[in-house]
């Protein structure tokens, strides 16, 4: 496959933690254009995921990266311990995983697009921190882990930067998204700005601040609210931004 950045159509990187959980997201990407041949599932089971060099090279050579949902951080990837009675799911291999990938996205200006999980640790990546678990460390926040139906609209946000494209796409209507977390982001890393929170002021929405990389990133799934023009219009952004990668088209504002 052709390099992302010349007249070619270059793989679009995707990691999650399973192949089984990544199909409502493959298809919400297909939705808008980015055709599942171009679609590279990698997860921790794979070989090239336990290879920081082969996990660099096929970022570097893509035209998008796409980090989903799952389970949680480790706390020590920010700093931290983790806390006894915090409910952690941890995926072992994942953070390596994800750390080679964002780190190769931001060397070579690779979009990059991240749901949930995704969001949580680009933030870590780029030096932020995390709530290991928002009931027990915000006890008057709202609930955040409503895991079904998957499209049950839960809160709405609340958008503080609409002069951003994905402000602006939230702030056009009123935004109601879906929730299934039970972490957030703490502490905002240098080079992002937050977009919209939940009512207890929770982060659930950023973009990246350099101009020459492409970044942003909601806490919600768009992936399960497709029909709804609004939540299509997130995920087509970074279809959007992949053409623009591309030389297909401007890059979205």
């Amino acid at each position: 496959m052709g390099a992302a950045g010349g007249g070619g159509r270059g793989r679009i990187v995707v990691v999650a933690g399973a192949r089984e959980s990544a199909g409502p997201a493959l298809a919400a990407l297909a939705a808008v254009g980015l055709d599942g041949e171009r679609l590279a599932l990698v997860t921790p089971a794979d070989e090239t995921a336990k290879d920081r060099r082969a996990v660099a090279e096929l970022v570097a050579g893509a035209a998008g990266l796409a980090l989903l949902g799952g389970g949680d951080p480790h706390p020590s990837a920010y700093g931290e311990e983790p806390l006894p009675a915090a409910r952690l799911t941890l995926e072992p291999g994942r953070d390596d995983l994800e750390r080679w990938a964002i780190e190769a996205a931001r060397e070579r200006r690779v979009p990059t697009w991240g749901v949930c999980r995704g969001m949580q640790m680009i933030d870590v990546v780029l030096g932020g921190s995390l709530w290991q678990d928002i009931p027990m460390q915000l006890p008057g926040a709202l609930l955040h882990d409503q895991s079904y139906p998957r499209d049950a609209l839960i809160h709405p946000i609340e958008v503080e930067a609409p002069d951003t494209g994905l402000g602006a796409v939230l702030a056009a209507e009123a935004a109601l998204v879906n929730s299934r977390h039970h972490q957030g982001v703490k502490r905002v890393a240098p080079g992002l700005r937050v977009v919209g929170r939940a009512p207890d002021g929770l982060v659930e929405a950023y973009v990246g601040t350099d101009p020459d990389w492409w970044l942003e990133a909601v806490q919600w799934h768009p992936e399960n609210l497709m029909p709804m023009a609004q939540q299509r219009a997130i995920v087509a952004r970074f279809a959007a931004a992949v053409a623009a990668r591309e030389g297909r088209a401007r890059p979205p504002a």
